[in-house]
């Protein structure tokens, strides 16, 4: 009777582990206030999509932010795997919309494994690059795009920034963040995983080099605040424990 208990925990936890955590989409909405105006923007960010095939998780993302309608869709790197497929990703980017926009800056995998012809594939979709530039979204308002630590992140852009706007600056790796001024009221980031398995009350057995503390949820030092997304796809291994996937969306009076 024991060696069936455990039998059919190990299978549970297989089917938990590699397929039902996987495609168990989440979307944590949060609001935020800044500057004491009149005007609002609902930002949703997805984050280290890997896309392999245009399969559950992609289709459950794509539902999700036609039912969100976010004015603004930002990705936080990591379109690649190491199992590239232009076709796959072309299947995904090309369902994307955003009424202000649709922007993107490279993650580590970006470097390691590209995708063939990818700002192209971007370019036709009108997905923004924004790697190390600034973008006024409207007079209050500025996104600031930042290369990812395998690259070479320009933070000088960051100078003639004004604290009297909005400035949200996007990346991946989230240990950038310390390099990040004050005056950049909120940060995006993915990279993490949130470590992809979670043990109970332990947290994250594992996040890759340029996580640093900042695993997964919101931080804060100051004035400013980051937000690391635990992401979509899967990097490495194909498992998830205890830590679904997540598009996370802002609502922001600024």
């Amino acid at each position: 009777m024991s060696k069936v208990f455990v039998l059919i925990s190990i299978t549970l936890l297989f089917f938990y582990s590699f397929y039902y955590c996987p495609n168990d989409l989440e979307i944590n909405t949060y609001s935020r206030n800044y500057l004491s105006k009149s005007k609002k923007v609902k930002i949703a960010q997805i984050s280290d999509l890997h896309i392999k095939s245009f399969g559950n998780i992609e289709k459950k993302v794509l539902a999700a932010l036609e039912k969100i309608k976010p004015d603004l869709i930002v990705i936080t790197g990591d379109l690649a795997s190491n199992d590239n497929d232009y076709i796959e990703h072309e299947k995904f980017i090309s369902r994307l919309n955003a009424k202000k926009g649709i922007y993107f800056v490279p993650g580590n995998w970006e470097y390691w494994s590209p995708i063939n012809k990818l700002d192209t594939l971007l370019k036709k979709y009108s997905i923004n690059v924004i790697t190390n530039k600034t973008i006024k979204i409207d007079d209050n308002l500025t996104l600031i795009g930042l290369d990812d630590i395998e690259g070479s992140p320009d933070i000088g852009i960051t100078d003639k920034l004004s604290s009297n706007n909005l400035n949200i600056a996007l990346f991946h790796s989230p240990s950038y963040w310390d390099n990040i001024p004050h005056k950049v009221q909120l940060s995006l980031a993915g990279h993490s995983h949130g470590g992809q398995v979670r043990i109970p009350f332990l947290g994250a057995i594992w996040t890759p080099n340029g996580t640093g503390h900042y695993t997964h949820g919101f931080y804060k030092n100051e004035n400013k605040e980051l937000y690391v997304n635990r992401g979509i796809g899967n990097s490495i291994l194909p498992i998830r424990f205890n830590c679904r996937p997540e598009i996370s969306v802002f609502n922001i009076k600024y």
